[in-house]
């Protein structure tokens, strides 16, 4: 059963929420209790597959989610055990090629699927509904990988990363490093959270009841807002202009398309996002924000500092940051700081297209995002801009800034690769 996405999940929550607030009033929320229900939770969803998938399916997922888990914390253990004897830099690259490889095949099988490599033409292809909106467990589900698999990779590289960096200076404990890397409230798409301040957190418990009480009630709030974004908001912009959209064809329909599909997918992954900081609370665990008033930007750095933000965050820090140092040691692109920018954003965003799939739809994405940054940046540094300052200048890049991010999202949504 695929987290936050009907009502009848609600209603089965209830049960492991209720005796997370039983206990923290009690004041015996400890780790032990948020291991055990978080691992409940977690065995009820991949075990109970969702409607369009075969009996077994959950079951496959199940398997699939203890092996990487398991394979990912050998990776871990392994790897702190190497780097305190001394050099562990090749022990670091097998760690991240071990951890990498199963996600990079989950994303390379549609491809192969669709070009009818490997022997696997004949699987399902993924369904879209009338608005041509994938659906999110359709095709997946009876294949290999698990939902959530790729958001559990940025966790196990955040953790990698920090021990080689010196971040943590001793191997994580099992049950924090478990609790961390399969955290249900965030187990199948995020926000992505990072190991250091998740263990602030999960060694802060067992916490006092007004603090507890605290958390609670902040968690009640952001689940209101996550039934509004989703089930009302969302819902309605999917029922009443993406699904007759999806059958029109035509520059105009495609450009009211755009715009549905911008509004949608962000109230549908803030509605979503704001389900996984509520539930969070509940375990006494302050999962970050993933959203900040997007549509208010006026440049993509900005967009990017409001949307998906815990992802756009982590590829700053692990990709866009390590590229930029390692240019400026080595002296690539002749030391020119602005020229190793420019491949950084390009490369950075190109990465972050291809994690969310090898698909056309999605690498070019990626690319037109790090376009649209080394752009921005480019004309801020022209000195023969025309300069429109104050309020109005501001409306004017907020203005421009939504159109074109609208225009990204529209090449997201697949639309125009279909035929």
């Amino acid at each position: 059963m695929i987290p936050y996405v009907g009502l009848s999940y609600f209603l089965l929550l209830l049960y492991p929420l209720a005796v997370l607030v039983a206990l923290g009033v009690a004041g015996r929320l400890g780790r032990s209790a948020v291991l055990v229900v978080g691992a409940a939770i977690v065995l009820f969803e991949y075990a109970v597959p969702p409607a369009d998938a075969d009996a077994a399916a959950g079951w496959r997922q199940l398997a699939c989610l203890g092996a990487y888990t398991a394979a990912s914390v050998a990776a871990i253990a392994g790897y702190a055990a190497v780097r305190r004897r001394g050099d562990a830099r090749w022990t670091f690259r097998a760690a991240l090629a071990l951890v990498l490889a199963p996600v990079v095949a989950a994303k390379a099988y549609p491809v192969l699927r669709a070009h009818g490599l490997a022997g696997i033409a004949a699987a399902p292809a993924p369904r879209a509904d009338a608005a041509g909106v994938p659906s999110v467990t359709a095709g997946f589900y009876g294949t290999f990988g698990f939902v959530g698999m790729s958001y559990m990779l940025f966790r196990v590289v955040d953790v990698l990363i920090a021990l080689r960096d010196g971040v943590l200076r001793e191997r994580p404990g099992l049950g924090e490093l478990a609790s961390y890397l399969v955290f249900a409230p965030t187990i199948s798409a995020g926000p992505i959270d990072r190991f250091a301040r998740f263990r602030k957190d999960w060694r802060a418990l067992p916490r006092g009841r007004a603090d507890y009480l605290a958390d609670v009630a902040a968690g009640i709030d952001r689940l209101a807002q996550g039934f509004l974004y989703k089930f009302i908001l969302a819902y309605l912009i999917h029922r009443h202009l993406l699904r007759p959209l999806g059958t029109r064809h035509g520059f105009v329909a495609g450009v009211e398309y755009m715009y549905a599909f911008s509004l949608y997918l962000f109230f549908d992954f803030a509605g979503y996002s704001a389900f996984a900081i509520g539930v969070g609370r509940f375990f006494g665990v302050h999962v970050p924000e993933n959203f900040d008033a997007p549509f208010r930007s006026r440049s993509f750095r900005e967009m990017w500092d409001r949307w998906h933000i815990s992802l756009s965050w982590w590829l700053r820090d692990h990709v866009y940051m390590r590229f930029m140092l390692a240019a400026g040691r080595r002296k690539w692109f002749g030391g020119d700081r602005w020229r190793a920018h420019v491949a950084a954003l390009v490369l950075t965003m190109g990465l972050m297209g291809c994690w969310h799939g090898l698909e056309p739809q999605y690498v070019v994405y990626g690319l037109y995002q790090g376009s649209m940054l080394v752009a921005y940046d480019a004309f801020g540094r022209w000195k023969g801009r025309p300069r429109l300052g104050g309020r109005a200048g501001d409306v004017v890049a907020l203005v421009l800034t939504f159109h074109l991010f609208c225009f990204g999202l529209l090449i997201f949504s697949g639309r125009l690769f279909r035929p």
